[in-house]
């Protein structure tokens, strides 16, 4: 393919694949990993990839294959992408993320963290059945999350929403207490509901699982898959069309998103705004604060936080300076001092927030960093030079399926699911409510035969 070759010969060393069928129309077109940056460029990113799948709406149809990355400022960095002929499975996600690992050998690199057990990066996902089974198998060692948004749309079709708006609360906190009561809400809900989240591998979407084992490596506060789809969007308009111009267009996006950000970004020194506003505020709250020195010479301290209200009443955090980790699980998991830290160095080191910024800040959070990702950028190819190779053809439409179109979509399933005799729907025939007639002879046939399978309570 000609574009192939020239995005070669201005991107040198970039990793670039085409699969045809044996009547040369094309299967796969993977494009845009470029080693020589990436290689370089990944060192100054969250060590978080996000992979996600979206399906092409030209009359060729094929499948979007996405990988991200976040930037110090909470920027999305695309890395990667593929566009293939069939649907989003585990074979396309196999080539897919083998490729990446040709490409970008950092992404299975050991942690720099002697305690975690897992590679540096770690790999968030939607828990699409086909890219789990290909993670798998080609990164076996990297840590694998999973989205709460995701989790809980599931949730949501199957229990209702009453259950759902809990969902990413219970993945974001690291307290066990707030944990507890969480779940206990979700039980009072709905068993079922709490069953299945019970089922879900904690390790993966949990932040108390965090707290309780260090050798699993930080996620930075990444708990949903927004990074991909926010790359989605943002590569919408580039969904239409021949898988050529759709390549190009999501280079240029690509190329177009790193020039933004060097230009937004640009001089700018020290630690990112974000971050060095949340600085701040914690060190403005912790002026009360009370630390004491477990051991005289050691490196654990107890904080007491005095109460603020209700909402916050008073309570008391253990913190080990020398791993900088405390019990509140947010220092470890963002590399930034925790209001207990911030406390430790004001009132115990009486150092100064700016002390605190330069010096036990991650290096994720300078502006230096985030330069230096944006320093080099993808070499577009315009479409005006390419000459027809004369062999490759556009992969074979995609032919519609028999019948009619489908007019009405469908729906989710109903909020009153979980407790239908709230439901606004009463079936005529029986007169009880949450169904109507059409789906009530069916109902009364599967309550005969399996009666707890309807019982959402």
């Amino acid at each position: 393919m000609s574009y192939l070759k020239h995005f070669q010969l201005r991107n040198e060393d970039s990793t670039v694949k085409a699969e045809s069928d044996a009547d040369q129309r094309l299967r796969r077109l993977p494009v845009g990993i470029c080693p020589e940056i990436m290689r370089r460029s990944l060192q100054h990113v969250m060590p978080v990839l996000s992979l996600d799948g979206a399906h092409l709406f030209s009359k060729w149809k094929g499948t979007l294959y996405i990988a991200s990355v976040q930037t110090a400022c909470s920027n999305i960095y695309p890395v990667s992408f593929a566009i293939m002929k069939d649907g989003e499975d585990a074979e396309g996600w196999k080539w897919f993320l083998e490729l990446l690992v040709q490409a970008i050998p950092l992404l299975k690199m050991q942690h720099p963290d002697n305690r975690c057990r897992f590679c540096y990066f770690t790999v968030i996902s939607d828990r699409q059945k086909g890219l789990i089974q290909a993670l798998q198998q080609v990164f076996p060692d990297n840590h694998h999350c999973f989205c709460s948004v995701h989790i809980a749309r599931y949730v949501e079709k199957e229990v209702g929403k009453k259950v759902a708006k809990h969902v990413h609360a219970l993945s974001a906190t690291f307290s066990k207490r707030e944990s507890d009561e969480l779940m206990a809400k979700i039980n009072a809900i709905s068993a079922r509901g709490k069953k299945y989240l019970e089922g879900i591998s904690a390790n993966q979407w949990r932040s108390t699982a965090w707290v309780d084992d260090p050798t699993l490596p930080p996620r930075f506060g990444i708990v949903t898959t927004n990074m991909s789809e926010s790359v989605n969007s943002m590569v919408g308009d580039a969904r239409d069309g021949s898988w050529l111009e759709r390549t190009n267009d999501i280079v240029r996006k690509m190329m177009n998103r790193i020039c933004s950000l060097r230009e937004e970004n640009y001089g700018r020194e020290g630690v990112v705004d974000k971050v060095a506003e949340i600085l701040e505020n914690r060190w403005k709250n912790c002026s009360n604060f009370q630390v004491r020195e477990v051991v005289k010479g050691g490196s654990q301290f107890d904080v007491f936080r005095p109460s603020r209200g209700a909402s916050l009443p008073e309570t008391n955090r253990l913190l080990d300076v020398r791993e900088q980790t405390c019990e509140c699980g947010k220092w470890q998991e963002h590399g930034v001092p925790c209001i207990d830290a911030v406390a430790y160095y004001r009132l115990f080191e009486t150092q100064t927030l700016q002390y605190i910024m330069d010096n036990h800040v991650s290096e994720h959070y300078k502006y230096e960093t985030v330069n230096e990702l944006l320093k080099e950028n993808i070499v577009p190819v315009s479409l005006d030079i390419l000459d027809q190779d004369g062999v490759t053809l556009p992969p074979n439409r995609t032919k519609r399926s028999s019948g009619r179109p489908r007019k009405k979509r469908i729906r989710k399933r109903s909020r009153f699911a979980h407790d239908p005799d709230k439901s606004p729907i009463v079936c005529s025939r029986c007169k009880k409510r949450g169904h109507n007639v059409k789906t009530c002879v069916a109902r009364e046939q599967l309550e005969k035969q399996h009666p707890a399978e309807l019982d959402l309570s």
